[in-house]
């Protein structure tokens, strides 16, 4: 379900955080699920949790060293392949967790846009270690690499840790150059909401907190007093041989932590209780496009062809202003003087293309289809375009999609409204 998106300098020790949070979220999952599932109601189990899957999208592979960052060109092609992973994983239930930098703004964006397309949560998870940590780290693993080189059949677990550091180094300079190209996120930025930051001397990450913005289950904690927390990341420096190492994921997190639901499961229509899960709202940039009728175009050229053909055929016949006048008289018989004017009967469309009498007469020839005249072929040419062009990205649509859309009934009566409103309120060309 949710998107977990890491991020921090490089040598932060956002791999060992991405391992934590997963065996954390499965831990707290599992406590959570086990003792629901073994309530009963009036004597009836309840149905089985549906269980969140867990998958930890790395950043980086044989094929795609540390070093891409190098390059544009690779490190862009590095960002993809992390991409496409992340969104062929993405699921409403499953735990996503992307290890690495993540460090451009755009790219987390990106990440928060897939995840909305989904319907899923998202949050991001800030490795708080400070710099002066980070290159210590990344020097201490430089040093390490430089032993393999000269040594190799010496062991790479020099420091006898619980869990060795196996990640690779980044080379100085590109280190340096990472450290400053960095985009910190910020509760400013809504694709960097919710954030939560680990710093470098807490134990564990706020898990309660991810679990409850991530799913929507509000859980408390009680943690026995004499827990006491442990540096997980102290021992990569090793500049203190009596430094602890540090356990490993599996003893340190199966410390008796009690959960507690705060929230009330919620009743289905089926009547069976089932726990939240939040609502996602969608948003602009992630909604795919309506599917228009394909027609849709052809229905307005043809529609706005036969009223342009039927003018013309008018104008063919009534050449001349004062005839088309006098024949719009005979056949509306008497009118006020504000409702003289020609009007003339369109296919398609319910309402009549109408001129008023003065702007008719104010034009500075007597021929309507004329050099100068108001129903000139170009004229009506390029207001019929003007007019596709206006409702173009409405075509297809129905009003109940977009609010200004035009069904296929609509075309004729639209597009001759426009005319008629052109036509009162232009007099030359």
């Amino acid at each position: 379900m949710p998107l977990i998106i890491l991020t921090g300098y490089p040598s932060s020790g956002l791999s060992y955080r991405a391992k934590q949070l997963a065996h954390l979220l499965e831990q707290t999952q599992t406590q959570l699920f086990d003792a629901l599932d073994n309530e009963t109601t009036d004597g009836q189990a309840k149905p089985k949790q549906k269980r969140f899957t867990f998958h930890i999208v790395p950043s980086h592979d044989p094929g795609h060293p540390r070093t891409v960052y190098d390059n544009a060109r690779t490190e862009k092609e590095a960002r993809a392949v992390a991409y496409a992973r992340v969104k062929r994983a993405l699921a409403k239930d499953a735990f996503v967790i992307l290890d690495g930098m993540n460090y451009i703004k755009g790219y987390r964006y990106q990440l928060w846009c897939e995840a909305k397309a989904v319907g899923t949560t998202c949050c991001v998870v800030h490795v708080g270690t400070p710099i002066d940590k980070c290159v210590a780290i990344n020097n201490s693993r430089l040093n390490r690499q430089q032993r393999q080189v000269n040594l190799p059949d010496a062991s790479s677990n020099t420091d006898d840790l619980a869990e060795p550091d196996t990640e690779d180094p980044y080379p100085s300079d590109l280190h340096q150059n990472l450290i400053f190209r960095y985009e910190e996120p910020s509760t400013h930025s809504r694709w960097d909401k919710p954030l939560f930051t680990v710093p470098w001397t807490d134990a564990r990450p706020p898990i309660e907190e991810i679990w409850t913005a991530t799913t929507g289950i509000e859980i408390e904690k009680n943690i026995p007093p004499d827990s006491t927390p442990i540096n997980p990341l102290a021992s990569l420096l090793h500049t203190d041989p009596n430094t602890p190492s540090p356990p490993s994921t599996a003893q340190q997190d199966t410390a008796s932590i009690a959960y507690t639901i705060r929230t009330t499961a919620t009743t289905n229509a089926n009547g069976s209780n089932r726990l939240g899960r939040p609502r996602i709202k969608p948003h602009q940039a992630t909604v795919l496009p309506t599917q228009t009728d394909s027609s849709a175009l052809y229905t307005y050229e043809k529609k706005t062809s036969a009223i342009i053909t039927a003018i013309r055929n008018y104008t063919s016949s009534n050449p001349s202003v004062e005839a088309a006048l006098a024949r719009s008289a005979q056949i509306g018989g008497v009118k006020r003087a504000d409702e003289e004017g020609i009007s003339i009967t369109v296919p398609d469309s319910s309402i009549a293309v109408f001129i008023p009498a003065h702007i008719v007469r104010s034009a500075p020839t007597d021929d309507l289809a004329g050099a100068g005249g108001l129903l000139t072929l170009p004229r009506l040419q390029r207001l019929r375009r003007q007019w596709i062009s206006q409702n173009r990205t409405y075509i297809g649509m129905t009003h109940n999609q977009v609010k200004g859309a035009l069904g296929s009934d609509q075309v004729g009566d639209a597009f001759v409204r426009f005319l008629n409103f052109e036509f009162a309120g232009d007099t030359t060309e």
